[in-house]
Order: structure tokens, then sequence, then C-alpha cells
């Protein structure tokens, strides 16, 4: 696991060709490091590959000179009894990158400064995103959905892990406490019954693994509907498309919450992804359970990938999804301008 890591840093802060001694755990190799260039990967892999009657040699086979080496065979399946759906929708955005950091264990890598000054929006600047997340749901977990009240600054306080808060990231808590307060959501949720927050789930998929994970609301509406919420307190623009946003960073997981839903013996489930910045739009995914075979399917194909042991690079690279990846310097066959750009349409 550290070979990799190691050996791609000297090689991306060193000469474009070098040779190193390497030692790890007791044991030692030199190891010769080629620097490839999109124009001149060609070259490097020629003069470095053998010829196919000495590679044939290499490996003790005998071969007429026209015949294949075999197929390197593909990483093993990862053998995973269970599979959070957290996991499954990262694997469905990048499996290439899931597979560093799951399989490989490897780290997000920070930024670098000039990294940041590309993609600026990504720096986030001032009150920190996920702590951010994680206040405002800990406030919502407990809000009275009936006789809501703004948090006070002692009750943001006693959920911010002892943060220091200025007085703006206080008021920027409430912002989008109140954004809730005041949507139709929620007096749909106060009109519901059998309501649940912080609800675990749990289902199998047809010969596939087990599939759990937490919603942050499950409600059931007069007419048996189950109602799921997911709150997101990122920051977004008026003019952003929030389905398609949804979509691609939470595709996976909203057909998992339905499937879980339907599995549990709701006649429908909707599922809402309700953007704070922008209460107004909450993004929908309706299914009736006529519909559960579909989903069933549509997570099977992703989830086969997976127990396949097939890890490919993401189609779609942007900032939002390769800036911290651990691969993104030297082991992902995107160039910087696509994992650096801001969105997936750049």
């Amino acid at each position: 696991n550290a070979l990799v890591p190691d050996l791609a840093t000297r090689l991306r802060d060193g000469p474009a060709e070098q040779e190193v001694e390497w030692e790890h755990a007791g044991h030692r190799a030199r190891v010769r490091l080629v620097r490839s260039t999109p124009g001149a990967v060609g070259d490097v892999l020629r003069e470095l590959r053998p010829a196919p009657q000495q590679a044939a040699e290499q490996l003790g086979l005998a071969v007429d000179g026209s015949a294949a080496l075999p197929d390197v065979p593909a990483p093993p399946p990862p053998g995973l009894a269970t599979l959070s759906y957290s996991s499954l929708s990262r694997y469905s955005q990048c499996a290439y990158r899931w597979y560093l950091q799951r399989v490989l264990q490897l780290p997000d890598e920070a930024p670098s400064p000039a990294e940041l000054e590309r993609v600026p929006e990504a720096a986030g600047g001032g009150f920190d995103r996920l702590l951010r997340g994680s206040i405002v749901h800990a406030l919502l977990e407990h809000l009275d959905l009936g006789r809501p009240a703004p948090p006070s600054d002692d009750a943001i306080r006693a959920v911010a892990h002892d943060a220091e808060l200025t007085a703006a990231d206080l008021q920027d808590v409430r912002r989008l406490v109140q954004a809730f307060v005041d949507s139709p959501l929620r007096r749909r949720l106060a009109a519901a019954r059998g309501l649940r927050r912080e609800h675990a789930f749990a289902f199998a998929l047809a010969d596939g693994p087990l599939v759990n994970g937490v919603v942050d609301v499950l409600a059931h509406e007069a007419d048996g509907t189950a109602l799921i919420v997911d709150y997101k307190t990122d920051d977004v623009a008026p003019d952003d498309d929030l389905d398609a946003a949804v979509e691609r960073s939470y595709g996976t997981q909203r057909r998992i919450y339905a499937l879980a839903a339907l599995r549990a013996g709701a006649p429908a489930v909707e599922v809402v992804h309700l953007y704070l910045a922008r209460p107004d739009a909450p993004v929908v995914l309706r299914a009736q359970a006529g519909e559960a075979g579909r989903l069933e399917a549509d997570l099977q194909a992703v989830a086969a990938g997976l127990l396949a042991g097939r890890f490919e690079v993401t189609p779609q690279p942007h900032a939002g999804l390769c800036l911290t990846c651990p691969g993104r310097r030297a082991l992902c066959s995107h160039p910087p301008e696509r994992t650096l750009s801001p969105s997936v349409a750049a």
C-alpha cells in the first residue's frame, strides 16, 4: 500500500527518469522510474515493453511469433458481505477512487495552494462545510416540527463539537434551519405519522450483499406513502440544475432509499433531497410498489461491477469529485484540466 504513493511522489517531484532504492518492512528493491507524458507515452511503452519472443521466454512460454500473451488478471473481488449505501454511491461516482481508498487504503490528498487557486470554490473559506452540515443536521434532528423555533446561540454551540463559531457562523446555521422551518416540506412532515429521524435500514440485494444505511427522516402519510427526506447544506446557485446534481451525486443513494421503503411494505415512496439554500426546489424521486424490481435491477447493475472487481475511472471527472483523490496527480488517466474543472460539463 505504501509503494505506489511513495514512488509516485518521488517521480512527480524528481527527475523525469531515475533509479531509486526503495525499502519497506525489511525488503529492499531497486526501481527504475520513468515519468510519462501524454505526448511521449507511446514511445516510453514501446521502449520498456519486451519483444513478444523475449517476453514469452521470460514467462516460460513457447510462441510462434504471432501468439498473444495471456491477459493480466483483474484484481480479485473484494468479497463484501455488507455494503453501506454511501460506499455503493461512492463506487458509482468513481470506481477507481473507491478502489484506491477502500481496498488500498490510501488517504485523501490535500490540494496545493496553486490547485485551490484554480478551483477557488473548493477552498470553501470561512465556516467549515462539513462542520456546518453536522450542526444543521443535529439541530433538525431535534426540531419540533409542529412548533418550530429558531435555535439559540447556546443550542448551536452545544452541537458544535467544541468548535469556535463566529457571529456570522451562528447566523449561517440559523439561516439554513429557518429555511427548512419555512418550507412546505416541514409542514408536510408535521402532518405525517410515524415520524422517525436518523432511521437505520437494511435489506439484501438478490444474490448480492446486505445494503445498510441511515436516512435523515422517514415518515408515512395518510395514504401509506413513505416520505424520506435527505437534507443538503451545500451552497448552490439560483440557476444550478439541482435535479442533475442530485442524479449525478446521489442517484444510487436515492434508489437505495426508495427500494428500502418499498421492501418494508410501503405502497409508494417519495425520496426528497432538500437543498436548504433553495428550499423551494426539492428534488423528488417517486416510485410505486410495482417499480421495486426496476430499482433493484438498477442497483444490481452498480453492485455487479464492484462485486466482480471492476474499478474503472469515472467518465465524468470534476473538482468536486476529484480534488482530494489520492490518485489524481499520478495515477489517474484524466488530465488536470478535467479533474480540476469546476463542473462535469467543463
